[in-house]
């Protein structure tokens, strides 16, 4: 074997990624609290440029259909307005679904509330048979240390209290990325073209050709897998809270409002979102009444059947092109790591990391081919 310096080349690239493997190996706590410590760091330029996958959806088709900016000029006026138009246009339906999702909810717990003291008259029975099966019980209950009881409730107040601020520095660290991802996102959307030129560049003077072009192909993907995504699966989901919105209120359902609403919200995260709103709704009909809950999950049933085999396939339809295992599997994996944001962006993620998979088996495949041929 002649060791060129092609040869040379790779047997150098092989090592220092057996090195590196081997370190991984051998060091995987320090590289797993590395990885942390990078994707807490770059979770505003994450969360941004989430934000503006989303926004560049609505924006992009009021600049193209509405203002049509490839034939006309001052391009920044027109794009500054698609862009306000297109926050106006989400916040405001979120502001609706809010505004219609919260009286409904004070409804439901006030409902609750009445409900709850007429069904829970066998827990009662059940504390009188303890003390029939039991007759120290009441005895046991009597003798019951106040102190210690006061001692328990107030270490109990610690840790209830410690939960709240643990839970509002959360909050105020997430709201605090969510408004630096906010302003990222509307940078990028102003200068996307600007960006792209330049990465372009940047790749074309560090990178092989090749290298370049497929990773432009790979943004390129993204790019149109979120879109299709996104767009078909709002739609898709918009359309089936309708439904079951109208089939509830026919059927005189209780809460048809927030159920549809929720399973509006919850249809983004494919497979499981469904069973969630599933769950919840039988859950909050049941304690009203058990035969109108048995009844909601009939209806949620047949209707699923039918979304899931007419709708999605025709309104999403192979945009995200992934199987259901692997749909399934990455929506709780964005979901342990990321949470509900997780769950619905993990999907097109894992749509383009399968495409690219399989391009890259194929081409494999046909080069094996090629040779056994000769």
């Amino acid at each position: 074997m002649n060791l060129n310096k092609k040869n040379m080349r790779q047997i150098m690239v092989l090592i220092i990624f057996a090195a590196i493997m081997l370190w991984l190996v051998f060091n995987y706590g320090i590289f797993i609290s590395l990885i942390k410590f990078s994707v807490k760091l770059l979770m505003p330029v994450i969360v941004g440029i989430c934000i503006a996958f989303i926004l560049n959806v609505p924006m992009k088709l009021i600049e193209t259909k509405v203002f049509k900016i490839e034939k006309r000029k001052h391009k920044k006026i027109i794009r500054t307005i698609s862009l306000i138009l297109s926050m106006i246009l989400i916040f405001g339906i979120i502001g609706l679904i809010m505004f219609l999702i919260i009286p409904e909810f004070i409804e439901a717990v006030s409902t609750i509330g009445k409900n709850l003291p007429k069904n829970t008259e066998w827990l009662n029975k059940i504390g009188d048979d303890l003390v029939k099966i039991y007759p120290g019980f009441e005895e046991y209950l009597k003798e019951l240390d106040l102190k210690s009881i006061i001692n328990i409730s107030i270490g109990s107040s610690k840790v209830i209290v410690t939960m709240l601020i643990n839970f509002l520095s959360s909050f105020i660290s997430r709201l605090v990325i969510f408004c630096i991802g906010f302003i990222i996102a509307i940078y990028i959307l102003f200068d996307k073209e600007n960006l792209s030129r330049q990465a372009k560049k940047i790749m074309t003077a560090f990178l092989d050709d090749k290298v370049t072009n497929k990773i432009i192909r790979v943004f390129e993907l993204a790019n149109s897998t979120f879109t299709s995504f996104l767009t078909g699966q709002c739609l898709d989901a918009a359309l089936f809270g309708i439904i079951f919105f109208v089939c509830m209120t026919i059927l005189k359902l209780p809460y048809a409002l927030i159920i549809s609403v929720l399973l509006s919200v919850t249809a983004l995260i494919p497979y499981i979102g469904a069973f969630i709103t599933l769950v919840v709704g039988a859950i909050l009909i049941a304690v009203t009444s058990p035969i109108k809950a048995l009844w909601y999950v009939i209806l949620f049933l047949v209707l699923q059947q039918v979304e899931g085999n007419f709708m999605y396939p025709k309104i999403v339809g192979k945009s995200v092109g992934l199987p259901a295992l692997w749909a399934l599997v990455a929506a709780l994996i964005g979901g342990s790591i990321f949470g509900f944001i997780g769950m619905i962006i993990s999907i097109p993620i894992s749509s383009i990391l399968y495409s690219i998979l399989k391009d890259y088996v194929n081409e494999r495949l046909e080069e094996k081919n090629n040779l056994t041929s000769k």
